[in-house]
């Protein structure tokens, strides 16, 4: 997916073409041939409407860009492995845009979907995946994701894309999820025993229940997941985070000193890895840095299985790595 067929999918035609013209001249003609002759009036309409299925025909050809992908063992592996990652994610119950700020109780977010579809104006011969954002999409590729914001596309690769997990704990109204880890219950008016206050006649149950919590980020792009399955979340986050290539700032290069076009590229990972545009002012860069370390703080991991824990300590190492890095050449 290069710049070139970037542009090329960005300059296609938007609009219907001339196919609903064609077909409203066509009834039109119809009409008034109607009054006098029927047969004439069902010709017209016939020629009419074959002439604009053609023209919808060849207009739909000029708004498809066809991509090939000619994917050796490796890259077919590999891309085999994102695909299966996302149809785990979306076997989940339920998946919320999770906002930044505190949320309501019994609000977790607005749904989101995360289904095969080919991006609009592209014709893979491979199965896409769209994870829906809200106000953007999501599209993985075999070499890039896509990203499609105000109908542009923007690539993104795989090496500055991130995908961050963490557990998340939350009280809900009414009953979880069925995939949800349900933890515990409790009510909205408690003693201080942890019993229901019954001096409140209406003290609806709540369920207690840990979600997964995933941070997509990457230059120009942050969004955060809550996902009812926290097995899900942790599976999509393993597969594409930035460990996935092997590409953490913990390789040295063998000891041997980095050329200048590597240690701009890890510089550039380092911003990828925060969720920043490279060149990103110092304070940007620590806030963002912040909120990441808060995701994946120790008090939230003492309850998790060893896998889990495991994946999110990687992956606050990678972070805390991606902002030593940063730091340093700020120096």
């Amino acid at each position: 997916m290069n710049k070139k067929t970037l542009e090329e999918i960005g300059s296609r035609p938007r609009s219907a073409g001339a196919a609903p013209f064609l077909a409203a001249g066509a009834i039109l003609a119809a009409l008034a041939a109607f009054t006098y002759s029927r047969t004439a009036a069902l010709a017209v309409l016939a020629v009419g409407t074959a002439a604009a299925l053609l023209a919808y025909g060849r207009h739909l050809k000029r708004r498809t860009v066809p991509v090939h992908y000619d994917l050796d063992e490796e890259e077919d592996a590999r891309f085999a492995e994102v695909r299966l990652a996302c149809e785990t994610l979306a076997a989940s119950e339920k998946i919320w845009l999770a906002g930044d700020g505190p949320e309501r109780l019994g609000e977790p977010g607005r749904l989101v979907e995360l289904v095969r579809q080919d991006p609009p104006g592209i014709r893979a011969n491979v199965e896409v995946w769209r994870l829906d954002l809200g106000d953007s999409e999501l599209f993985f590729m075999p070499e890039t994701v896509l990203l499609l914001e105000e109908d542009r596309y923007r690539a993104i690769s795989y090496a500055s894309f991130d995908v961050a997990f963490g557990p998340e704990y939350r009280v809900e109204e009414g009953e979880a999820p069925p995939d949800a880890d349900v933890v515990g219950h409790t009510w909205q008016h408690v003693r201080e025993d942890g019993r229901s206050d019954r001096r409140f006649q209406r003290n609806p149950r709540l369920t207690q229940v840990m979600y997964g919590l995933l941070e997509v980020s990457g230059p120009n792009l942050k969004a955060r997941l809550r996902v009812s399955s926290r097995n899900a979340a942790m599976r999509f986050a393993r597969t594409l985070g930035t460990e996935r290539n092997g590409s953490s700032s913990n390789n040295r290069n063998g000891g041997r000193k980095p050329r200048a076009d590597e240690e701009e590229m890890r510089v550039e990972l380092a911003y990828g890895i925060l969720g920043l545009q490279a060149g990103s002012p110092k304070e940007q860069v620590t806030t963002a840095y912040r909120k990441l370390a808060k995701l994946h703080h120790p008090d939230l991991l003492q309850d998790l299985e060893p896998e889990a824990r495991e994946l999110a300590e990687a992956r606050m190492r990678t972070i805390n790595d991606a902002y030593t890095s940063l730091k340093r050449q700020a120096r």
